[in-house]
């Protein structure tokens, strides 16, 4: 609501720590209670003889995945692990593995209800002090999950691979638990916060452009995570014969695979729709011209223009070397994403073409800062030791997009695809809530 002389309304009075404490725990709530209900599914469709409790516990494990927390598991080793990268792990004795993946698609609902209640938090007139405001909510969404990390811990007779087996302690990574949720609850409440100023301050000129640039920048990576999993989609209906076939749930061949038997094959769907946002992140880099890669123990590009993988049908057998044709039309989704971005932030300057043009290149700045969160997040993180009598060995891997080349080349795109579409996209048809006080 605008009072009179046209000012919007600006909450200049701390609603307090308890509001925005009890909003982020409620996040939390939604959060686990999709771990919980996803977990006793699971069971159920896949594993029906396991006890309800024993589900309840798994769900609460699934806290980890939803924030990039690493599951840890520790038994016996019963067989030679020599053979994964640069460990050269001693035979029999105490194995450790800690596993790192996010369930993208439950990270990103998290992230956005923590926003909106950072935006509800969030007060001061200016930009700074909503958004530390708007960080409070951190404080009830991080401490829980840091709790379940301390209090849920089990033993289960399991095998891991040809890894480990026996007996196996199951739990989450402790550091990790306080540190990775409390960050990411800060950061998407600070983000809630700052939002909450550029939308009510619309006759400040610097207002105006921090909400174009801000906007921007986020809409060239919706647009381009939307359009990689839209490629994804048509290169598995285009080649139904190839490995991108099982990528996404569009083909016939994907349903026949995975509801082959259609309890786990319900489970299954559910997990890799949860993981539908990493897979686009690693379509998003390669397509912008970056690599996935494996880094640590042993390094190696796994996916990019100049090193693509074929499989030989006959042998089972990979090999590498450059992208088919047909997939340099991916290059179009960084391209069309970020130009679009542009278009939607440039008339922010309401000045001329070059003002528009550079208010479109910063929002590439934040399409880099994005990509970079995008790549840290989807990425796959595995870590092994094993010790016997003084022998102890280990090892640890980085799989997934590049965080530095994803960054830069997103960058290069953002700031030349946002530069130019907001110096193309004109003045007409700006709309009232972004129209510059005259």
């Amino acid at each position: 609501m605008t009072p009179p002389g046209g000012r919007p309304a600006v909450p200049d009075e701390d609603p307090g720590w308890v509001p925005s404490i009890r909003r982020g725990f409620l996040v939390f709530l939604v959060i686990a209670g999709i771990g919980i209900l996803a977990a006793v599914a699971t069971f159920a469709l896949a594993l029906p003889n396991v006890s309800f409790v024993g589900a309840l516990r798994v769900g609460a494990l699934y806290l980890g995945p939803f924030h990039h927390v690493a599951l840890v598991f520790e038994g016996d080793l019963a067989v030679d692990a020599s053979r994964l990268p640069g460990a050269g792990l001693p035979a029999g004795g105490e194995a450790t593995v800690e596993l790192g993946v996010a369930l993208l698609a439950v990270t990103a609902l998290a992230v956005w209800l923590l926003f909106r209640a950072g935006r509800s938090s969030a007060f001061g007139q200016r930009a700074s002090i909503r958004g530390v405001t708007g960080a409070r909510v951190a404080f009830g969404y991080a401490p829980p999950v840091v709790l379940i990390a301390l209090l849920v811990r089990f033993d289960e007779p399991a095998a891991l691979g040809s890894f480990v087996t026996g007996g196996v302690r199951v739990s989450l990574s402790l550091w990790q638990a306080l540190v990775f949720p409390f960050v990411l609850a800060g950061l998407a409440g600070a983000s809630g916060g700052v939002w909450s100023w550029v939308s009510s301050a619309h006759e400040r000129p610097s207002a105006v452009r921090a909400r174009a640039v801000l906007g921007g920048g986020w809409r060239m990576f919706v647009f381009a995570i939307g359009l990689s999993y839209v490629g994804l989609f048509v290169a598995g209906i285009v080649q139904p014969d190839e490995p991108v076939a099982l990528a996404t749930p569009s083909t016939a061949r994907y349903f026949g695979t995975v509801f082959e038997r259609p309890g786990p094959g319900t489970a299954i769907l559910a997990h890799h729709l949860a993981l539908s946002p990493n897979e686009a992140v690693w379509t998003l880099v390669p397509a912008e011209g970056g690599c996935d890669v494996v880094r640590g123990s042993e390094r190696a590009d796994v996916l990019c223009y100049r090193r693509f993988p074929s499989f030989a049908a006959s042998s089972g057998e990979v090999a590498f070397g450059n992208a088919p044709a047909g997939y340099l039309a991916f290059l179009l989704v960084p391209a069309i994403s970020t130009i679009a971005g542009g278009r939607w932030a440039g008339p922010a300057s309401g000045r001329s073409r070059a003002a528009s043009a550079a208010v479109g290149a910063a929002a590439g700045l934040v399409f880099a800062v994005v990509m970079f969160a995008a790549c840290v997040l989807s990425s796959i993180t595995l870590s092994y030791g094993a010790t016997a009598g003084s022998v102890g060995r280990g090892g640890h891997l980085w799989i997934g997009p590049d965080p530095v080349t994803g960054t830069l080349f997103a960058l290069a795109w953002g700031v030349a695809g946002g530069a130019l579409g907001a110096a193309t996209a004109g003045f007409r048809g700006w709309t009232a809530g972004r129209t510059p006080a005259g």
